[in-house]
């Protein structure tokens, strides 16, 4: 009965396909050819990479539990004598005296008295994984042909092999090669790939991209200040000399103030100046220092009503006035000159585009571009590139790129101002084999300078 067990157990270490199916049958199958109370699987993976993969009765283990960290160490620990043990009695029958101090004194806390440790090892002798079968009973001393546990080191080097055969088997070059050509597809493949090199095709660049108007002008502060208000939401219609945005008044209108009442002042002294110049001669010398601070406080209420009024900044010609948050503006200080907005013409649409450096293609004036939207995948715009920059600027995605301008080619229902996508930009004509291969070409070039 124990012969058949371990035919049976054959057949479906045999059909194993992954490590872990293997290490799950290896620690709850191997039940059928002798008694334990627990089995551990602990895998080899190079230095200090030891760990637990397998427990009997667990679908799944915790490689950083204390348990599976303490039989690790032990595992490492032994790795040295597991190597040594020959090859007729491969088991070694574990104590506590045989491991450090440190680790036996949790030897009560994880595995009963008795331990063998069957080492899995690959065609060289090297173990790549260490099986603990752990019981109360004591492990026989003296190996019979006859006993259970006999069978357990004809298996062990069985899961060894299979051990190996899916965690640690290196095949040559030279054999996956032959594999592979050994496939009559790879052979038709490879037969074709030199002529699918030389299939012409057009260099093209995926870019990002937006939608703007190639008419519009640039909306300024007139004067320092401080933002109270924008007048009409963001992207709003507007007329020509509608008011879009104003300045805080508060300490124009107050030198005003103060200038008209001055005004008022000069003119009451200019009155007086004149009724006592009809009296006394020697008047009139004050008539002409009165007409000039008339003059001089008109001027100064002049230049500050021309200031008062660029407080409202006016919108130059009919368009859209495309900005950010209103609450963004509200209370922002400004300098003269500085970007408020912009004024766009919604009826002449373009395109706009960043070429990183790495992606930038051989482009022309007039080449077609295909521009996909996020909003609309499904209906792609037509335009034509009108020029790019030849000086690298840095894109919003901040990467240094090259700044690509085109216009619509026909109308489109889904554009408008403001939305971004993926622009498909078309180059030069070309073969496939240098399509692929410019990258690489390139890198190389820039790695070995020649």
């Amino acid at each position: 009965m124990t012969d058949l067990a371990f035919h049976a157990l054959a057949a479906k270490v045999r059909a194993a396909q992954r490590p872990a199916d293997l290490a799950f049958l290896i620690c709850n199958e191997t039940h059928a050819l002798a008694p334990y109370r627990q089995a551990a699987l602990v895998g080899f993976f190079g230095a200090r990479r030891t760990r637990l993969v397998a427990h009997s009765g667990l679908a799944d283990v915790e490689s950083d539990s204390p348990y599976a960290l303490w039989l690790a160490s032990v595992a490492d620990h032994l790795k040295a004598r597991l190597d040594e043990l020959p090859a007729a009695a491969r088991v070694l029958a574990l104590s506590p005296g045989m491991l450090p101090p440190a680790l036996a004194a949790s030897w009560a806390d994880w595995l009963p008295d008795q331990v063998w440790v069957l080492p899995m090892t690959d065609p060289d002798g090297r173990a790549r994984a260490a099986l603990f079968l752990a019981r109360e009973a004591p492990w026989p001393t003296e190996f019979d042909a006859k006993a259970p546990e006999f069978l357990l080191l004809q298996a062990a080097a069985m899961y060894g092999h299979a051990w190996w055969a899916l965690t640690g088997r290196r095949r040559s070059i030279g054999t996956l090669l032959h594999e592979a050509w050994a496939r009559k597809p790879l052979r038709w493949a490879l037969a074709l790939l030199p002529l699918a090199l030389l299939v012409p095709v057009r260099e093209y660049a995926l870019l990002q991209a937006e939608v703007i108007s190639t008419r519009s002008q640039v909306i300024a502060s007139p004067r320092d200040g401080v933002i109270r208000r924008m007048t009409v939401p963001p992207n709003t219609p507007v007329v020509a000399d509608q008011t879009i945005a104003e300045l805080d008044d508060t300490t124009l209108d107050n030198r005003l103030a103060v200038a008209r009442a001055a005004l008022s002042t000069a003119r009451l002294e200019l009155h007086q100046a004149s009724q006592r110049a009809i009296e006394s001669q020697s008047a009139k010398a004050e008539l002409s220092l009165a007409e000039g601070k008339l003059r001089e406080r008109e001027v100064e209420v002049g230049a500050l009503q021309r200031e008062v009024a660029q407080l409202q900044i006016k919108a130059p010609a009919a368009g859209v006035f495309v900005y950010s948050d209103p609450d963004d503006w509200a209370g922002r200080p400004v300098q003269t000159g500085e970007r408020v907005g912009l004024l766009a013409d919604p009826a002449v649409l373009g395109v706009q585009a960043w070429a990183p450096v790495s992606e930038a293609v051989n482009l022309a004036p007039g080449a077609p571009m295909t521009l996909f939207l996020r909003v609309a995948p499904l209906d792609p715009v037509s335009a034509r590139l009108d020029h790019a920059g030849y000086q690298a600027v840095e894109a919003p995605n901040g990467v240094a790129s090259y700044q690509l301008r085109g216009h619509l080619s026909e109308p489109s229902g889904v554009a408008r101002i403001g939305l971004r996508g993926t622009a498909r930009v078309s180059g030069e004509w070309t073969v496939l084999g240098y399509l692929l291969l410019r990258r690489p070409f390139a890198a190389a070039r820039e790695w070995c300078g020649c």
